[in-house]
């Protein structure tokens, strides 16, 4: 479960440069002939340059940028209709030749859906920090994953490895490139010898592309934050300005979005 979809290699979840796809966001894996959907960890540099790629990020816009909708499949002789889901990032405020950028219809949070593969999900902090400093950084969290077999490892050593050092040990060093950059924080919190397994979290400046950047740090100082029915008129966003009412449709019922 925690190797690559596309290269095979051990998947680390970082903010930026890894992604697993849940399985009930049932995107559809028109390219296999072995399974409809497509689930499971990838490494966005793997991503970038897959021959799938385009089908790959047609399937994530439309989840990401939808309101869900049925599918019909066939399988063992019967035909399916599930219902994939929509995330609601339905309102597009920036496009350009590298990414779109699109704000979620009920919450002040925004995608940034790249050309190349990669895609972020920015909250209202990371907006304001953006208008700062220029970076957004993901703040880290729990992570929890089974290192893959191999040399047996003490808890302490584990504990006292650095990031890059644990990237090497698991054979994927190369799926991270620039992670250096991004000035990763990596903590453990802690790590089971007998079932190899690791809880973590890695805090890091997100590689966002330069032109979303620049976009989002003006916009950060303009935009005016949703404010939802049963809120008070009167709260202010990060530019100070009255709140406005979501548009679109009605959000209600949709699933939290995945991190990306």
């Amino acid at each position: 479960m925690n190797s690559c979809r596309i290269c095979g290699e051990f998947v680390l979840q970082i903010p930026g440069w890894s992604y697993y796809v849940p399985s009930y966001t049932l995107l559809r894996a028109e390219w296999r002939s072995d399974a409809p959907f497509f689930e499971g960890a990838l490494h966005f540099s793997c991503l970038s340059g897959w021959e799938h790629r385009e089908a790959f990020l047609a399937e994530i816009r439309t989840i990401m940028t939808g309101y869900g909708k049925s599918l019909m499949f066939e399988a063992g002789g019967e035909t399916h209709t599930p219902h994939q889901p929509g995330f609601h990032f339905g309102d597009p405020i920036y496009r350009g030749e590298g990414c779109e950028i699109f704000r979620h219809t009920a919450t002040d949070s925004w995608l940034v859906l790249t050309r190349r593969g990669p895609w972020f999900r920015l909250e209202r902090e990371q907006l304001a920090t953006l208008a700062e400093h220029g970076t957004a950084r993901a703040a880290g969290g729990g992570e929890r994953t089974e290192l893959p077999e191999g040399p047996a490892l003490a808890a302490e050593e584990v504990s006292g490895m650095g990031l890059a050092e644990l990237l090497d040990l698991l054979g994927s060093a190369d799926r991270y490139p620039g992670l250096s950059e991004g000035a990763p924080e990596y903590t453990v919190w802690s790590f089971h010898e007998r079932k190899r397994v690791l809880e973590y979290s890695v805090a890091v400046d997100l590689p966002l592309p330069a032109p979303a950047r620049t976009f989002l740090a003006s916009y950060a100082r303009e935009y005016q934050p949703i404010v939802l029915d049963d809120e008070p008129d009167s709260a202010e966003g990060s530019g100070g300005d009255a709140g406005r009412k979501p548009g679109g449709r009605d959000p209600g019922g949709a699933p939290p979005a995945p991190r990306g």
